[in-house]
């Protein structure tokens, strides 16, 4: 079902509270280039892997953020002077079903200068699963034991931080420990003498865990850390106390309302991905999925320190478009799927690819598309706390459309477009999947032929891999596959 909103839309995303601490370094010459994306779940990974073992994926696996987030999609403008970069791109293509649609892109990008970013102090407080099923040995070779993966990765962030961190670890399986109190940074050998500790410890009560890494981040913000992050470490499986996504989205949204954030590390095929949505659209959290052993080195390349390193809260977006025209929906936001689609982000994150947020707009009046123009009002605050508003225009113009009834501003916005109709579709065909394995097949064929039309017309090799994505989860829908994730559906 679409809805369609005639008079305005209000797009509410939490932007803008990067450490007053950092201003000045932050800035330089850049213009606008380095990279900022919503936070959210930060990868398809989980997706990619259930598909290349024959399985096909939960739909809540299959998130158009999560796309978006392993793409540069940045559009270009005017150089940028502030920490978050905003621009907007028009274009005009059909939708999944071959009707007319219009496609304002927000872009988002930051003028922070990566050598000269300094990260500010933070209190690192790691929560590690010690249940049975994360498997504390080696496991396999292509596939390493989440408990391996947790203890890689704790190195590698103990690697990395420094005297002005803290870090302390909360335990959980069966009963929840803290071995390691606040600690400094600086005295890593006591730190990794805790993580080369870790056993494995039985059943799975994720909520106490965190409910203890809460407490503690509590504590460093009344000791005056201003920069507290708890590190979840998990293959998101909670199996003692409450285990519905709404109570931990209840659990993160008090610890983010005191100023304790959340980063999630979901490891292995097992991962529940509803719980693990639930904790990652809250305000300042973000989640990452791994499953393999050169995963880490990739994350601490690629996402250290930005994935800890919020420069956006509370963005709100007004879109006044022109007449004939509705908003329709958008793409590319964390709260996920809905009838009633809530276009929130909760945080803005610094990364090293350019983001983007898409809506879509429908017309109310037949060739009302020809014309189109859209003006995006922007509010944000930013990390000094003081408001800020500015006003992009993107239009059409009247400017022809190709043979395939595309035309876009910005060559991003194809790409962009391209890959919102294509994951969409890959929800909604998995979404159908149990109940209607004919009617997900329709879904992703459909999917799988728009999508290679798009990557063929902007040959675009960064798009061959999802071509080849599309087309496995095509065959294993036609080949009737199992579905779900390494514990089950």
């Amino acid at each position: 079902m679409r809805h369609h909103r005639v008079a305005r839309f209000i797009l509410l995303a939490p932007l803008l509270a990067l450490a007053a601490a950092c201003g000045a370094d932050l800035h330089g010459s850049g213009g606008g280039d380095f990279g900022a994306t919503p936070g959210g779940v930060k990868d398809m990974k989980l997706a990619r892997e259930l598909i290349a073992n024959g399985q096909i994926p939960p739909a809540a696996a299959l998130l158009v953020e999560a796309m978006f987030a392993e793409h540069d999609l940045g559009l270009t403008g005017a150089p940028c002077n502030d920490t978050l970069c905003l621009r907007t791109a028009l274009g005009v293509a059909p939708d999944r079903d071959g009707d007319p649609r219009g496609w304002l892109q927000v872009g988002l990008s930051s003028n922070v200068v990566p050598e000269l970013f300094q990260r500010p102090a933070t209190t690192f407080i790691f929560a590690v699963d010690v249940s049975g099923s994360m498997g504390w040995g080696s496991g396999g070779e292509d596939y390493p034991t989440p408990g391996y993966l947790s203890r890689r990765l704790m190195h590698g962030l103990v690697d990395a931080i420094d005297g002005g961190d803290q870090v302390a670890i909360v335990t959980y399986g069966s009963s929840v420990r803290t071995p390691l109190g606040l600690t400094s940074g600086a005295d890593k050998a006591a730190i990794r003498g805790v993580v080369d500790g870790l056993r494995e410890g039985g059943s799975t009560d994720m909520h106490g865990g965190l409910v203890r890494a809460y407490e503690l981040g509590r504590q460093a913000r009344a000791a005056g850390r201003p920069h507290v992050r708890v590190v979840l470490f998990t293959d998101v499986q909670p199996n003692v106390g409450p285990t519905s996504p709404t109570a931990f989205d209840d659990l993160v949204s008090r610890g983010a309302a005191d100023g304790v954030h959340i980063s999630v590390l979901a490891l292995g095929l097992g991962v529940g991905p509803e719980v693990l949505q639930s904790m990652a659209k809250v305000r300042g959290a973000n989640a990452f999925s791994m499953q393999r052993a050169e995963d880490v080195a990739s994350f601490m390349a690629d996402e250290w320190p930005w994935f800890a390193s919020p420069i956006a809260y509370d963005l709100g977006v007004e879109v006044r478009h022109s007449a004939g025209l509705a908003v329709e929906q958008g793409y590319g936001f964390p709260v996920g799927f809905g009838e009633e689609p809530r276009l929130e982000v909760a945080t803005v994150f610094l990364s090293k690819r350019r983001g983007a947020l898409l809506v879509s707009l429908v017309e109310a009046e037949e060739g009302a598309l020809a014309l189109a123009s859209a003006d995006a009002e922007l509010r944000w605050v930013n990390p000094a706390g003081v408001p800020r508003v500015t006003t992009l225009r993107a239009s059409r113009d009247g400017a022809p459309l190709d043979e395939r009834g595309h035309w876009f501003a910005q060559e991003a916005t194809a790409r962009t477009t391209a890959l919102a109709l294509l994951v969409s579709g890959m929800h909604d065909a998995a979404a159908s999947y149990a109940g209607d394995p004919a009617l997900a097949t329709t879904i992703m064929r459909a999917a799988h032929d728009r999508f290679a039309a798009d990557a063929a017309a902007l040959a675009d090799p960064t798009l061959a891999p999802e071509v080849e994505l599309a087309a496995a989860m095509l065959r294993l829908i036609e080949e009737r596959a199992p579905q779900g994730t390494l514990y089950g559906p």
